[in-house]
């Protein structure tokens, strides 16, 4: 029951719903039992304490007006509006109910006949009892995707009037208005959001939605086995009394996240990606890093990919590489010599600037990624990663769309992936100030540590192969002073070393990104002008610490303060957490997509969106 306090808040719910299934054409209106699927679903509904308000939103195609006419039959608000903009369907079925905005939403499918009422009670008891408290939350959920305990089909997600209609004027990606709710979840930090799972035994496996004729067949079965209103309990018992049954649709695909990688690999399979940056001296391993991490991605999806550029070598070189990335060491005629061959172009550096833009976005669909807006930018798409990142200071051509802020950090595939491990008894802190070490603080920054933190600790210092050999000898002699210090130089398997650390003290660039990504606690340095606006994004969203412009850097107080973060467990771990729900790992495939609508754009004879 929902507390005192909130009963004069509706608790809307919408079934999505139409009879236009590509898989099981009027799957809605099919029957379970006696029973249409949507009369087993809107049964199950009226079961529950928490709806106060049952609308069905469908579309204004003629196909939908039977389904219009079954709806009203059973006694249920229908609303209609557009085929594909599902979010917009969702808006208009509030404003006809003149829904206010404290009021809450519940969004269902027609195709989970089997909707477990107490089940949703939970979720929506829950949104509620969080409201009041630090926990609060815009949007919550019992399943993400292919990370659930529930069975498909039981899927059930809550959130506010206010917050749908925020996502009704900003949304503007198709997939997020076809889909209603990706524009909650898709952008770490938009909106605060939770996933709450339901007690009891994992069921995650089992399938109980109807998409396919197999699925229909199992939801029939169980229908006349069990009578329409059996448990969910009751239901996997009987399922794992009859194996076959449960067979029958295991092998069946969900469209979700999995299709939409098939969907996008189908749109890069033998297209070729070209990429200018350069790497090595004061220049660093960053631009060739972030450049990396898209032609990785390209290649994991189907496509060719080739970098031109001076200087890379070592663990990067190697991983470009395994990754099946062609490598020319070359400069920019050695770039614009191959530009014909390319589908698209993708430049980082501070070299580049507008009138090689303009020279290259005339030839090909264009990406340049950059993060000081020091000139105008021609380019189709810019990627800035930093957070909070100001984009009215850019100066763009009509044709130019901005990416920035943390949905679109660039991270190799180990990092889409990573996650931190348990940890051992002892703080494991991994340091590194980039390939070259431009500030020259390893050795003072790790003396200061060894100093300070306990006998206990370990710290692992990574350098590149960029550090001049007086600089590298010096740090080789201070490890082997120190059983504590282990050195390791130009260091491949980063995914690997950060999962294991207690903590990384890192100059801002990627490492930061990548740390972050694993769930581990970052503490930053800006050892370059353009990490300043890094490290001050990161600390306002409090997604790790900033120990400010390295200049500037007490030494002894910094070890104290690291010091101080390894002595408060609860506290590194809430750390690590806001640093993971910041940096996704999909910003790749988000930077991806955007490159292929412009690709498409042109290639139908727009003459570089001018």
């Amino acid at each position: 029951m929902m507390p005192a306090t909130d009963q004069a808040r509706a608790v809307i719910v919408i079934v999505q719903a139409r009879m236009g299934s590509s898989r099981l054409p009027g799957k809605v209106l099919r029957e379970a039992g006696e029973l249409s699927l949507l009369a087993h679903l809107t049964r199950r509904l009226r079961r529950a304490s928490a709806p106060t308000q049952l609308v069905v939103a469908t579309t204004v195609e003629p196909s939908d007006d039977e389904l219009a006419e079954a709806c009203e039959a059973l006694g249920l608000t229908v609303h209609r509006g557009p085929v594909d903009d599902v979010l917009a369907r969702f808006h208009g079925a509030l404003a006809q109910l003149a829904a206010a905005p404290e009021d809450l939403v519940v969004r269902v499918t027609g195709d989970c006949p089997l909707l477990d009422p107490d089940e949703l009670d939970r979720l929506v008891d829950e949104f509620l009892s969080r409201a009041p408290s630090a926990e609060a939350v815009d949007y919550l959920t019992n399943q993400a995707g292919e990370r659930r305990r529930i069975p498909r089909g039981l899927d059930v997600e809550v959130f506010t009037v206010a917050g749908l209609e925020r996502a009704q004027r900003e949304a503007s990606m198709a997939g997020d208005r076809e889909h209603v709710t990706p524009y909650f979840y898709r952008e770490p930090g938009r909106f605060r959001v939770a996933v709450s799972d339901p007690p009891g035994a994992d069921l995650g496996h089992l399938r109980l939605t109807v998409d396919t004729p197999a699925d229909l067949e199992v939801v029939d079965a169980i229908v006349r086995a069990l009578g329409p209103d059996a448990s969910t309990a009751a239901i996997a018992a009987w399922l794992a009394a009859h194996p076959k049954v449960a067979q029958r649709n295991a092998e069946v695909r969900q469209k979700s996240i999995d299709s939409d990688m098939e969907a996008r690999a189908a749109r890069v399979r033998a297209r070729r990606l070209l990429a200018r940056a350069d790497a090595g001296g004061a220049t660093g391993f960053g631009h060739v890093t972030r450049v990396g991490a898209l032609l990785d991605a390209w290649v994991e999806l189907g496509g060719h990919a080739t970098l031109v550029g001076r200087g890379v070598v070592g663990a990067v070189r190697e991983r470009l590489l395994a990754s099946g990335v062609e490598l020319v060491d070359g400069g920019d005629a050695d770039f614009d010599a191959r530009i014909d061959q390319a589908d698209a172009l993708c430049v980082d550096g501070y070299a580049f600037g507008r009138a090689d833009q303009e020279r290259w976005q005339a030839r090909r669909a264009l990406l340049a990624i950059d993060d000081l807006a020091a000139h105008e930018q021609l380019a189709d798409l810019v990627v800035n990663q930093i957070l909070d990142f100001p984009p009215e200071r850019y100066a763009t051509a009509a044709w130019t769309r901005l990416l920035i802020g943390h949905p679109y950090v660039l991270l190799r595939r180990e990092f889409r992936r990573a996650g931190a491990d348990a940890g051992g008894p002892s703080a494991r802190v991994v340091v590194t100030f980039g390939g070259t070490d431009p500030a020259g603080l390893s050795a003072p920054f790790v003396e200061a540590l060894l100093a300070q933190l306990e006998p206990s600790s370990q710290i692992v210092l990574i350098v590149g192969r960029g550090v001049d050999a007086d600089a590298r000898a010096q740090l080789e002699a201070l490890a082997a002073a120190n059983e504590r210090l282990e050195l390791r130089v130009d260091v491949r398997e980063m995914a690997a070393l950060l999962a294991s650390a207690t903590l990384c003290v890192s100059a801002a660039g990627t490492t930061v990104w990548e740390a972050m990504a694993s769930g581990v606690p970052v503490v930053c340095v800006a050892v370059a002008d353009n990490q300043r606006p890094v490290i001050a994004g990161i600390e306002r969203r409090a997604a790790g610490v900033s120990l400010g412009w390295h200049q500037e850097l007490d030494l002894a107080r910094a070890a104290r303060r690291i010091r101080a973060l390894l002595a408060d467990p609860a506290g590194l771990a809430e750390l690590g957490a806001r640093g993971r729900a910041t940096v996704d790992g999909r910003g790749v495939y988000r930077v991806i997509d955007a490159l292929l609508d412009v690709i498409d754009r042109r290639g139908e004879g727009s003459e570089g969106l001018r």
